[in-house]
């Protein structure tokens, strides 16, 4: 099946569940700078015809391709998120929790995608304690260790900032 649904049924009989599964594919993103990429997304729920309206209760899940936003390595994520997507033939242009269907058919493409969206951590992290990257030389911490910050001062452009921390002044 593809991202769009018959709701024809749905809609002769208003009040009536059609359960429903679906497989789709959706586009990579990108989210704060990380590359994100959707595989097997799958959806299943109820579609229930409400007169004019559609509702569809479903919940989505994938796993996501992106990378680690401390160590920068590739990483895998798995998501799933409830959705609760209201359908109208004119929608209200500046109402976006609502989305178009034309004639009998609804696309899940726009709402999976951004119940998926919305599911998505702050910041992508390949373990909760990755050390990330030396920010001297780039040393990925979690593999190896360097000594770009052992003994003596590191040359630093904000430590002028340090020092005035340090002594109570303002900054």
């Amino acid at each position: 099946m593809g991202s769009t649904l018959n709701v024809t049924e749905a809609l002769k009989n208003p009040g009536q569940g059609y359960p429903f599964s679906a497989d789709l594919a959706l586009e990579d993103v990108v989210v704060l700078d990380d590359p994100v990429h959707f595989e097997s997304v799958h959806v299943e729920g109820t579609v229930l015809g409400t007169g004019e309206a559609i509702n569809v209760l479903a919940k989505a899940t994938t796993v996501i391709d992106t990378r680690c936003s401390n160590c920068l390595e590739p990483m895998q994520l798995p998501l799933e998120a409830e959705m609760d997507v209201h359908f109208m033939r004119m929608p209200d242009p500046e109402d976006p929790d609502l989305y178009a269907y034309d004639a009998s058919t609804i696309d899940l493409t726009d709402p999976v995608r951004d119940a998926l969206l919305l599911e998505m951590p702050l910041r992508f992290l390949c373990k909760e304690d990755c050390k990330g990257l030396c920010p001297q030389c780039g040393t990925n911490l979690n593999k190896s260790t360097c000594t770009c910050q052992e003994g003596g001062e590191v040359t630093n452009p904000f430590a002028a900032l340090k020092f005035m921390v340090q002594n109570d002044e303002e900054v």
